[in-house]
């Protein structure tokens, strides 16, 4: 029997949703719901109703996520955070993509790069009625977020360079911090040094300073700096 390694570390349980809230710089509470979903009480009629989720995780019993989870759900944050799209609309355009590729999940998938972002943009753009320069920024965004995901020969993804800073995707980020569930057990490291984020934040709040620790794991400091922007940044809604 035959498989891919890569595949099968990108789908495997790992992530905690505070972990995966940290990674992305979201709250918590968003990355619970987009994963998990939740009941709540309809403001109208007062019923209990449920939110459903957007994203399946890895192991819902356990609420844990997997790698191919944190990059669904960066991708899902660019729709949410830039252009408003509702959830039940973000959801109605997946599932019209998933089906349309024929992929479990088109969020992380290389095919959702090469011909699923049309697919969504067009679908969303007539579920929303946006205008063609409205669709046009929706691509463009989708293109820079999903250009810090590397696929695999399978089409799976294998390495993710979150966001460093808070402006997200208002422009271009250095890919300084990388997530490879085949390092560190998927915890962000600098991809210079493969060390770990977490270290380095550590290590400067007791007291090292950045061109020690540039010296110590032969970096430039400015890859340190983008280590401490990356862990030091706060959740944005989405």
């Amino acid at each position: 029997m035959t498989f891919d390694v890569h595949r099968d570390l990108a789908n495997q349980p790992a992530y905690r949703p505070s972990e995966a809230a940290h990674i992305l710089a979201l709250p918590k509470a968003t990355v619970l719901a987009w994963c998990f979903g939740h009941d709540y009480l309809h403001r109208e009629d007062g019923r209990r109703k449920r939110f459903k989720r957007v994203v399946e995780p890895a192991d819902g019993k356990a609420r844990l996520l997997s790698f191919a989870n944190l990059c669904e759900l960066h991708v899902l944050a660019v729709i949410r955070r830039h252009h408003g799209v509702t959830l039940p609309k973000v959801r109605t355009a997946i599932d019209y993509v998933r089906t349309q590729l024929g992929e479990p999940r088109p969020l992380a998938s290389s095919r959702f790069r090469t011909n699923g972002v049309d697919l969504f943009v067009d679908y969303a753009g007539r579920l929303l009625n946006v205008s063609k320069q409205g669709q046009h920024a929706l691509k463009g965004d989708f293109e820079r977020a999903l250009q810090r995901i590397e696929f695999g020969r399978s089409g799976g993804p294998v390495q993710l360079f979150p966001y460093t800073r808070e402006a997200g995707v208002a422009g271009d980020q250095p890919r300084t911090v990388l997530v490879d569930p085949r390092r560190s057990f998927g915890r962000p490291v600098l991809a210079s040094a493969f060390v770990r984020t977490e270290v380095i934040n550590e290590r400067f709040r007791a007291g090292d300073s950045i061109a020690e620790m540039a010296a110590d794991y032969r970096v430039s400091p400015s890859d340190i700096e983008e280590a401490l922007r990356f862990e030091q940044r706060q959740p944005r809604a989405a």
